[in-house]
């Protein structure tokens, strides 16, 4: 009986040991500072040459974004186009916001959507002044990468 018992007790104590570890190693992916609107809020230029200006009123607009498929032929194209964003997150990815886009000139697209995934809050770092921030959008992987136009 004593022998049952201390099976127990050490399987127990692994998996408390095991929750112990997954929930560090989840809480890891997560920036220590949450990622509020302000953060994304403001003008991005892409290293590109795409622009993505994102407004307090949940509405953002891209222009001169390359190689997107977002476009009436699914062809490859450089993209301009307004669209709509709310604070989210895909899975396991960065924190962003996700912006659903309508193209110039043409009915709303299906699929034309993105996360625009945020890297950094700039309150941490050595300047705390934003300039470790960077972000792109999750569709579109390394193609692009964005920074934020200074605020202050």
């Amino acid at each position: 009986m004593q022998n049952l018992a201390r099976a127990v007790l050490v399987l127990f104590g692994l998996l408390v040991l095991v929750t112990v570890y997954l929930a560090r190693s989840t809480e890891g992916s997560k920036p220590s500072v949450p990622l509020t609107a302000e953060d994304v809020i403001g003008t991005w230029h892409g290293d590109r040459g795409a622009r993505l200006q994102v407004t307090a009123d949940g509405r953002a607009r891209l222009t001169d974004a390359s190689d997107w498929t977002c476009n009436p032929t699914g062809q490859p194209a450089a993209l301009t186009a307004d669209g709509t964003w709310i604070m989210d997150r895909h899975s396991d990815e960065s924190p962003g916001i996700l912006i659903k886009f309508t193209v110039d000139g043409t009915p709303p697209v299906p699929g034309c959507a993105d996360w625009f995934t945020v890297n950094g809050t700039g309150k941490g770092g050595t300047t705390g002044d934003g300039s470790d921030v960077w972000a792109r959008f999750l569709g579109h992987g390394d193609r692009e990468r964005y920074r934020r136009v200074p605020t202050g």
